[in-house]
Order: C-alpha cells, then sequence, then structure tokens
C-alpha cells in the first residue's frame, strides 16, 4: 500500500468518476485506475461499485475512506514536523548541565539569543552530577551536555574544549572580607566554610589544590546545590569557594580572586558519529560563535563579566589565534 494509491481513491472518492479523479491528482485516468485496481487487489475486496462512467463507493470502500483520510491526515502532519524541524519551526533540544557549573552568562546569552531567533524550539537544561551526563547521551534523554573537562577520553563522545571559569571566594557584601581585593586558601580556612559536596567536580579540585599546598580546608557545611550555598553566604556569616560564573546575577555577593587561581575548564559533550539535528547543530553553532566572540576580543578575562575564557587546544570549530573559522 502506497501513499499515492490511497491519495488517488480518496479523489475518486470524492469526486465520484475516475475521469475528474485522475485529473484532479495531475495523472493518466489509466494511471489512477490502474493504482485503485492494486489497492483493491491488495486489500482483497473492491472500494468502488463500477457502473460504466460511473463509480460509487461499496460498504468495505466507505468504511476504508475513513481509514485512508486518517493514513493522509497522518502522513501529512508527519511531513510537516519534518518541515518543521528542518526550518526550526518546533522541537526541542535538551541540554544537560554538570551541577556546580551554574547558568554562566556566556549560556545565558546563547539561550537568549537562540530563542530570540527560533522561538517556537524548546529549549530545556537539564541540571545533574557530571558523572552521569556521558549516559544520559547514550540513552538520547539529553543532546547535548556542558560540563567540566572529564577526567578520561570516551570514545563514543566526543568532548569539545568551550572555556574556563575561575573558582573564587564569595562572602556576603557586609562580611568583613568584602573589602578584600585577593585570598588565599590558608585564609579563608579560618573562616565558617559553606563549601559544595565532595562529590562535585569544584569541591574536588579545590581539595587538590589544598592538598598540593598542604592546607587543611574543611568546611563546617557541605551542600550539593549552589543555590543553597550561595543563600547561606547571603546570610552574612559564611564563606564559600564557587566559580565566578555561577554568582555573576547575585546580588549582595562579593567575589574575591583566590592568590592560587584554580581554573575550571568547560567542556561541550556530544555523541560521536551520531547524527545531530538542525536544532541541535544550531544550538551548538550560537555557542562556538558566543566564544569565538570573546576570544577574539583576546581578551582572557572579560572586565564585563569577570568570566575567564581559554583558547582551546586541537578544537573542532573554534579558530585559534591567527586562523580563520
Amino acid at each position: 500500500m502506497e501513499i499515492r494509491q490511497l491519495r488517488y481513491f480518496v479523489n475518486a472518492a470524492t469526486m465520484l468518476s475516475f475521469t475528474e479523479a485522475a485529473r484532479l491528482s495531475n495523472v493518466a485516468q489509466s494511471t489512477l485506475s490502474q493504482q485503485v485496481k492494486q489497492l483493491e487487489i491488495e486489500l482483497g475486496m473492491p472500494l468502488f461499485h463500477r457502473m460504466g462512467k460511473h463509480i460509487q463507493l461499496t460498504a468495505e470502500g466507505q468504511m476504508f475512506l475513513q481509514d485512508a483520510h486518517r493514513i493522509l491526515d497522518d502522513a501529512r502532519q508527519g511531513l510537516q514536523r519534518l518541515a518543521d524541524q528542518r526550518e526550526l519551526k518546533g522541537g526541542s533540544v535538551d541540554i544537560g548541565l554538570a551541577s556546580g557549573l551554574g547558568l554562566s552568562s556566556l549560556l545565558t546569552d546563547v539561550l537568549t539569543e537562540y530563542n530570540r531567533s527560533y522561538p517556537q524550539v524548546q529549549l530545556r537544561i537539564h541540571q545533574t552530577a557530571a558523572p552521569m551526563l556521558p549516559e544520559l547521551l547514550r540513552q538520547h534523554s539529553i543532546d547535548l551536555a556542558m560540563t567540566f573537562k572529564p577526567d578520561a577520553e570516551e570514545p563514543d563522545i566526543d568532548c569539545r574544549p568551550l572555556f574556563a571559569s575561575r573558582l573564587c571566594a564569595i562572602v556576603a557584601e557586609h562580611n568583613a572580607l568584602a573589602s578584600k581585593t585577593s585570598i588565599n586558601l590558608s585564609q579563608i580556612a579560618l573562616h565558617p566554610l559553606v563549601l559544595p559536596s565532595d562529590n562535585l567536580y569544584i569541591r574536588q579540585r579545590i581539595d587538590d589544590e589544598a592538598q598540593r599546598l598542604g592546607i587543611e580546608v574543611r568546611p563546617a557545611v557541605e551542600i550539593d546545590d549552589l543555590s543553597h550555598i550561595i543563600y547561606m553566604v547571603n546570610s552574612n556569616r559564611w564563606v564559600s569557594i564557587l566559580p565566578d560564573a555561577a554568582t555573576l546575577a547575585v546580588r549582595g555577593i562579593v567575589r574575591i580572586a583566590l592568590e592560587e587561581k584554580i581554573m575550571l575548564p568547560t567542556s561541550v559533550l556530544t555523541l560521536a558519529d551520531s547524527y545531530q539535528r538542525r536544532a541541535v547543530t544550531e544550538f551548538i553553532s550560537r555557542l562556538r560563535e558566543a566564544t569565538n566572540l570573546h576570544l577574539q576580543t583576546q581578551e582572557r578575562t572579560c572586565d564585563v563579566c569577570g568570566e575567564t575564557f581559554l583558547a582551546p587546544q586541537r578544537c573542532w570549530h573554534f579558530p585559534t589565534q591567527g586562523s580563520s573559522a
């Protein structure tokens, strides 16, 4: 059974004339009559009573007409959905975001610009632990992931460097430390600390640096949700260490540069050798363009937002200095 056969049948049932149906279908009458006959043979029943030049639907034909309309309508809607995807007039993009990464100013700008260009494409952010993101990609639960640089390469996952954020001390604006321009881990360790849980990459970077320097950094409170940490810091008692990008839009928070300059490289993950829908590739392209814009200024630290961007090495679409995109 073919779509064109159903269309010929519906046109014949509407016009009750093979001649008029052929004209409506823009085919020869013999072609239309032959295709309708082939459909009847395949179904094993007559669809029309043939009376000279006149035709009438049989009882089976009247019943099948409803199914034919439904099948043609489903096919039309399916083609329309595909067209919408090609034209970015529908669909969604599911973005995995590593816990602790935060919605950086870069990602927020990309989400905003993408929505302005393609308002009918739904953008869904899924925040979860960084180690879970590759498996979510394999399950097709997400289309791409923004995460900290993985410790090990996985052959079925493409990892593309993007940017890096600095870790900084954060305090409330009325905290005694708020006037400081820089601080080190030894000094921070003397204050009441609320830090990310030790299962988060941010905390692991803090602990690794502290261990390297022989410093004991013991938090009084550990939380795996950055928003709760920021809320506690805003109460004025607590001090924390977070990526600068995580607190850019938070009022009442002061960021103090760490003398140790601990960086958090960020990458984009996708499935290797897998077809990506245009809505997804367009989002990644916008992400790339936004990063390149910062890199082309040759300012590794943005004066506006304070985020630090690193030029990716051996990177996919990102140009290095002196090369073309």
